[in-house]
């Protein structure tokens, strides 16, 4: 006979004294350490998320004390949290977050409801991030920074209200960035946030430039979106 507790590497797998509330959907290979809280109703004034639901992709880790709110029904509906995560011990996503694939979010970190967080992204430990915010692709948030701006991809961020420091040039050389995409990007954060121009100008230069590169590309394009809170600054946080 199969001992029970020999698991295949495919199996979800719930902890004791772990809780998973209705409307919550697990990934294959989901793993969830004990007291952690998935599915729980958002903390939100006016909605209490009935009918709203929490969405985890295969292989992510939970552990513990971690707590994931599910979606309101003024926003997105659900809260989303990729593949190949792992959200470390008493993490907090707020609801209607939408979570990439293979971000790591670090004990202590809270992530307030409606909160972007792109693939691959590092946010160290007990760092906080205000609602509506942006994090980008392979972004890096320092610990104990205040995240109250949008932060690109590629970029680091630090400070008790989080500016940008440069490029994750690890991060990109550790994902197989070509050296010439990763000059393209640099030239991009150069034109975008050091050169002096006007928002209109910057971005249409740094546009132009980074054409045939996607990477630069998709940097250009994240800091062109309108976004409620707008692109965190180059320099240091005072």
């Amino acid at each position: 006979m199969t001992d029970p507790l020999q698991r295949p590497e495919s199996a979800t797998r719930v902890h004791p004294s772990a809780i998973v509330e209705a409307g919550t959907t697990l990934g294959e290979g989901v793993v969830v350490h004990p007291f952690a809280v998935l599915g729980g109703p958002p903390q939100h004034l006016r909605d209490s998320g009935e009918g709203t639901t929490l969405e985890i992709g295969a292989r992510t880790i939970i552990r513990e004390h971690v707590t994931v709110h599910r979606g309101t029904r003024v926003g997105h509906g659900r809260t989303l949290i990729g593949s190949d995560c792992i959200l470390m011990a008493a993490s907090h996503v707020g609801h209607d977050c939408r979570i990439g694939n293979s971000v790591i979010i670090t004990g202590g970190v809270a992530l307030a409801g409606h909160c972007d967080v792109g693939d691959f992204a590092n946010l160290g430990g007990h760092s906080a991030v205000h609602q509506f915010c942006r994090i980008g692709t392979l972004a890096m948030v320092a610990a104990c920074t205040g995240v109250s701006q949008d932060i690109p991809p590629y970029c680091m961020a630090a400070g008790y209200r989080a500016r940008l420091l440069g490029l994750n040039e690890v991060g990109l050389d550790r994902r197989g960035v070509a050296g010439e995409a990763v000059r393209a990007i640099r030239n991009a954060y150069r034109v975008l946030f050091r050169s002096g121009l006007n928002r209109s100008e910057a971005l249409q230069r740094a546009r132009d430039e980074s054409a045939g590169h996607p990477e630069a590309t998709h940097f250009v394009d994240f800091v062109g979106t309108d976004s409620p809170r707008n692109i965190a600054r180059h320099g240091q946080s005072r």
